[in-house]
């Protein structure tokens, strides 16, 4: 399998390999923003399914995100209210 490279992709955080704490959790949820945005500068998000170094990295520090988040992290739960219902006449 060829997967696609780019010279000026500059990797942060390749040592690690699991988020413990808020601090790096929050460095590493900036630090997929700026490669989501990179990546579509260049134009390595346009096709559907690609397979290339950004796709890779991106997924791989959003799964650790993931990880996280649900590890750590307790959300409060969504209320549902009625919809309103409204009468035309």
């Amino acid at each position: 399998m060829i997967v696609k490279q780019y010279k000026n992709m500059r990797k942060k955080f390749e040592h690690i390999t699991f988020i413990d704490n808020r601090e790096l959790f929050d460095a590493m949820v900036a630090y997929e923003e700026d490669l989501i945005n990179e990546a579509t500068a260049i134009g390595a998000l346009d096709e559907q399914g690609a397979d290339n170094e950004y796709t890779r990295e991106i997924g791989r520090v959003g799964n650790m995100c993931a990880d996280y988040e649900s590890t750590y992290m307790t959300f409060k739960h969504l209320k549902f209210k009625s919809p309103v219902v409204m009468e035309f006449a």
